[in-house]
């Protein structure tokens, strides 16, 4: 234990005087901050814009009266592979509308379009009610969205768009000047208030950080070290190398929490960041993802034969996986080919667990795959440095 002790101080202590580590894991994620938001007002977006739409007709099909194919037609104008489409509109059974929740919730779809039982019935009623004076109510329909989605709110404003040219059309044919069709909007979940580019982009920061520790601050001093065998000397000495590496470990680890509380309060006090901070599934997550990226440092610390080389492999890296985790931008309409990499990101599960976890918004892939992707690369990156460190050893 003494030994475990001095080894977290030297450390500790040599990354405190070095200004290059001060610089990459503290000032650096401040400054991306900062400049991420004061440059940003809104998400950014595609040009090009094709979004998941899912229609439920839940109106009975053997009615004289289907107004409810006057709606499905509007939308069907505006979906693929018609000219100037908007949308790909897949249709379900009613029965599926918990599966259909299911999808917008984890971004497989945009928007849920669902046409009520009654949607008929009060269609047909309304223009009688209307000429007479008596008191109507309009035929509802009712989408849901995610507003912490720009592609979700993109296609929520679309779609009460083209309800409202269809309403017009509806007034000019049956000469009566109502609305015919009134759209209600339904969030997807209590929390998803739609946040500010702030709240959006913190907990993804946070994840950014914890990253870059793993990378420059545990990476380069492992491929340091055995570049000039100093890991061979310490295993000559009566000092047991199982003290280096958790001395080595915890200190990267101390720096990570550091790191967690200084970027959590700068975004609190001094960009007026709503996260919270200390709640105790992200703190416990986030002990878990410095494990991940502590072990991810290791690993790039063992597969490079030089430190140059390591900055290399590291720079590689790193600039992919930040850009297609969907930390800075949200995600859509990406083809296949990039979904790969997306899919197969840790820090894209990282950042939608921390996310809802700091109670920002619900995350867009399932809580257990937050776990299990991360997890994976956790493991086959004990399993590679492990390894590697057996067959230098030997």
């Amino acid at each position: 234990m003494k030994s475990f002790w001095k080894f977290f101080k030297l450390h500790l202590f040599a990354d405190l005087r070095n200004r290059r580590s001060i610089f990459w894991v503290i000032l650096f994620p401040m400054l991306l901050f900062s400049i991420l938001v004061l440059t940003f007002t809104n998400m950014g977006l595609r040009e090009s814009i094709d979004f998941k739409a899912l229609l439920i007709d839940e109106t009975p099909g053997n009615t004289t009266v289907n107004y409810s194919s006057k709606v499905i037609k509007a939308l069907e104008k505006l979906s693929y592979p018609n000219e100037g489409a908007l949308f790909t509109i897949e249709k379900l059974d009613s029965k599926d509308k918990e599966k259909a929740l299911q999808l917008l919730r984890y971004a497989q779809a945009d928007i849920l379009i669902v046409i009520p039982e009654d949607f008929n019935t009060k269609f047909a009623g309304l223009a009688l009610s209307s000429s007479l004076g008596l008191p109507f109510s309009q035929a509802n329909l009712k989408i849901y969205f995610v507003p912490s989605r720009a592609s979700s709110n993109l296609a929520r404003g679309t779609i009460e768009a083209v309800m409202s040219n269809v309403n017009s059309q509806l007034a000019k044919d049956f000469n009566y000047d109502v609305d015919r069709i009134e759209v209600n909007s339904e969030t997807i979940g209590a929390i998803m208030n739609s946040p500010s580019y702030t709240n959006f982009v913190a907990p993804g920061i946070i994840v950014i950080a914890v990253f870059m520790s793993g990378t420059f601050l545990v990476g380069p001093k492992i491929a340091t070290m055995r570049r000039f065998n100093i890991l061979k000397k310490y295993a000559t000495t009566p000092v047991p190398l199982t003290s280096f590496y958790f001395g080595f470990t915890f200190s990267r680890i101390f720096i990570m929490f550091v790191q967690y509380v200084g970027l959590g309060l700068f975004g609190i006090f001094i960009l007026n960041a709503t996260i919270s901070l200390f709640s105790i599934n992200a703190v416990i997550y986030y002990l878990y993802l410095c494990a991940v990226y502590t072990a991810i440092g290791f690993a790039l610390g063992f597969i490079s034969t030089s430190p140059a080389a390591q900055g290399a492999i590291s720079g590689f890296l790193t600039l992919p996986l930040q850009f297609l985790s969907g930390i800075y931008f949200p995600l859509f309409n990406l083809p296949w080919y990039i979904n790969v990499f997306v899919y197969s990101n840790p820090l894209y599960y990282s950042a939608n667990a921390m996310r809802e976890y700091m109670g920002v918004a619900y995350s867009t892939s399932p809580m257990w795959l937050n776990y299990l992707v991360p997890g994976i690369w956790l493991l086959i990156s004990v399993v590679f440095s492990l390894t590697r460190r057996m067959s230098e050893r030997g």
